[in-house]
């Protein structure tokens, strides 16, 4: 039979042990815990800095995209008022610059194509590809009608002349459309940056 003193080492043995292994079990435990927390933190902070990327190459393309719609719309209603020849060619000069520097633009920035991956927007993907094919049958059409008028008669000229003019009138309106979509969607993309540093 043990005697007290062996029981007592054995029994402080035993709590020495179940002490240190108490020890490496929560030591392992906060250990695991703060490695997680720090992943996390860095998954989310890695997340930000991507929406903000993402964000900020949105803002510049659509902010430049709303300029050239903005300029799109006057040219097009400066096109309702008689103008020479030499007039029209310079706005025409014009607007292809415009469409070129928006054309490289794109091509440059391809990121701000991302913004529905870390933000809700509005105008889709498929809703630009609607919108654009929308304004280039309102821009055919406009060429169309134009090339109509300068073989037309007398008769048929006003007739024309005002079809001309009310497709001017849907070409603007689909513009100032996707204007509207635009500047929607910036605030709102703008809204949830500001909410993820808060």
């Amino acid at each position: 039979m043990p005697s007290i003193n062996q029981t007592l080492l054995i029994l402080t043995a035993f709590a020495g042990l179940a002490g240190a292994l108490l020890t490496q079990l929560m030591t392992g435990l906060f250990g695991y815990w703060g490695d997680k927390r720090k992943a996390r933190l860095e998954r989310g902070n890695l997340y930000r800095a991507k929406q903000v990327e993402v964000a900020e190459q949105f803002y510049f393309m659509t902010g430049e995209t709303m300029s050239v719609l903005r300029k799109s719309i006057e040219y097009w209603k400066d096109r309702n008022k008689q103008r020479s020849d030499a007039s029209i060619a310079f706005f025409n000069r014009e607007m292809k610059k415009l469409d070129a520097y928006l054309q490289k633009l794109q091509e440059e920035n391809w990121k701000h194509n991302l913004i529905s991956l870390y933000f809700d927007v509005a105008l889709s993907y498929d809703q630009i590809i609607a919108a654009n094919m929308r304004s280039h049958s309102l821009y055919l059409g406009l060429l169309d009608t134009a090339e109509q008028i300068k073989k037309a008669s007398d008769e048929e000229k006003e007739h024309l002349v005002r079809k001309y003019h009310v497709g001017i009138f849907d070409l603007c309106a689909q513009y100032d459309d996707i204007y509207k979509m635009l500047e929607h969607d910036m605030a709102s993309v703008k809204t949830a940056l500001r909410n993820t540093f808060r």
